[in-house]
């Protein structure tokens, strides 16, 4: 799901708050995927067989492709966000947060602030 369709499916605030949990749920991984990429360091080290030494570094090459798949989505996560939380803010009443005009699906989205009803234009980004 692209940007603009999530922010009109939840709206801003829940939109935002699902991003931050997806992105900080990637950063678990990326820390479970670094103690696995270790663990297959200290495996290596021990003297053992062919299939072993094969093993250990399945474990290394797999946790070092997984810990950079989760520092991409992670980062790539938290940039959106921040790029379109950065917008979020009303032009006139400094409020916090938007509705998108329904119906209309171009780029940039047209917002509108619940407080005081002024319009925006929000450039979702990527």
């Amino acid at each position: 799901m692209n940007v603009a369709d999530g922010l009109r499916k939840h709206g801003f605030r829940r939109w935002y708050e699902r991003q931050l949990i997806e992105s900080h749920l990637y950063l678990v991984t990326l820390l479970l995927a670094i103690i696995m990429t270790a663990s297959g360091f200290e495996l290596l080290a021990a003297k053992a067989t062919a299939f072993d030494l094969l093993l250990d570094t399945t474990l290394i090459v797999s946790g070092l492709a997984i810990a950079w798949y989760a520092w991409r989505r992670y980062s790539l996560l938290m940039m959106v966000a921040e790029h379109v939380g950065g917008q979020a803010f009303c032009p006139q009443c400094g409020n916090y947060g938007f509705r998108l005009e329904p119906g209309r699906s171009r780029r940039p989205l047209a917002a509108y602030c619940r407080k005081c009803s002024a319009r925006w234009d929000i450039d979702p980004g990527i």
